[in-house]
């Protein structure tokens, strides 16, 4: 099987920071396009419709644009101004009708529509949180970091007041739906479901390094119980990362910036999380991907993607020694199978 994704990267507007890659598990990787143009463009989304692809412009003005995937990679002209600092994230409507951008240093959440083709018509709607948590160096304010549009509501994560806040797109306009509390501290960054556990959403909190499963039920969604992914004696900094799960739904793996690893977390028939088994990898991977039974781990700290193979017997990550020397790569985001 060969894979193909985009990255996404911090670069100038003459860098080159979005890029196409394959990766063969027999031959290792390969740069096959690459454009330039758009300023931090950290992170980026395809459409379904396989011709279309997003990219923010992680700026004090934030922004968002669209490219074709259609030949060699080209971003087009017009830009949308998400009315905040610092996007982030972006994320589809289950229809792919609307995008959704996080805006994280303003801490809100920008909707735009989209037409048949996939292209940013306008944007529609804006909607500003407020607050702060127990952290002041990290939740000073609101801060917007993840978006997921699940079953008609959209979860959205808000690292800086401790909450997931749920909205509903009508009309054009995001309607609050509702807030699950997440402990005090924790910062909420990304969050993660598998059609295999439908009754369930997990969330790797960035602040105190811990993965939350959430129970989903008729009238709401509340924490059940969590796990740590760091050493029981690990006291250096670190900030959590992604949050991925495995096509069949049997692991979840989220990664640490600081420890510099990954945890593979089972989970078992009924949903719940399992021992988390922890693998060292590349430096401060902020994302990485799951190909099959290979893990490409982007280095947010070093230019740089490196394979592993993930053993599905001791749940480890073992190198392979294919890695890939890349701008800055911070997002990675899949594309079709070969």
């Amino acid at each position: 099987m060969k894979y193909e994704f985009l990255t996404g990267s911090y670069a100038g507007r003459d860098e080159k920071g979005i890029c196409r890659v394959g990766f063969d598990p027999d031959a290792g990787f390969q740069v096959l396009a690459s454009v330039a143009g758009c300023v931090n463009p950290s992170f980026v989304l395809s459409h379904p419709n396989g011709r279309v692809f997003y990219a923010v412009e992680e700026a004090e003005e934030g922004r968002v644009r669209a490219g074709s995937l259609e030949g060699s990679l080209a971003l087009e002209e017009q830009s949308f101004a998400t009315l905040g600092a610092s996007p982030c994230h972006l994320a589809l409507s289950e229809d792919a009708r609307y995008l959704y951008a996080a805006n994280y240093s303003s801490g809100s959440l920008a909707a735009f529509a989209l037409n048949d083709s996939g292209n940013i018509i306008r944007r529609t709607d804006l909607r500003q949180h407020t607050g702060s948590g127990p952290n002041p160096q990290r939740q000073e304010a609101a801060h917007v970091h993840f978006s997921t549009a699940l079953d008609g509501l959209i979860f959205v994560c808000d690292l800086g007041i401790d909450a997931i806040v749920t909205y509903q797109n009508s009309d054009d306009l995001l309607h609050e739906m509702g807030r699950i509390a997440m402990p005090a501290g924790s910062g909420p960054r990304h969050l993660a479901h598998s059609a295999k556990h439908p009754g369930w959403l997990y969330c790797v909190s960035e602040l105190n390094g811990r993965v939350y499963a959430l129970k989903r039920s008729e009238t709401g969604c509340v924490v059940d119980h969590s796990v740590s992914i760091l050493p029981a004696n690990f006291d250096g900094p670190n900030t959590a990362a992604a949050i991925h799960i495995t096509g069949d739904g049997g692991l979840l793996l989220a990664s640490n910036r600081g420890h510099d690893s990954i945890a593979v977390v089972p989970l078992d028939a009924d949903g719940a999380l399992g021992a988390p088994v922890l693998s060292p990898c590349v430096a401060e991977p902020r994302d990485f991907l799951i190909c099959g039974e290979y893990v490409l781990a982007a280095s947010q700290r070093d230019y740089v993607i490196r394979a592993y193979r993930l053993n599905r017997e001791t749940l480890r990550l073992e190198d392979t020694g294919m890695g890939l020397e890349i701008g800055h790569p911070v997002c990675l985001c899949p594309l079709q199978q070969q």
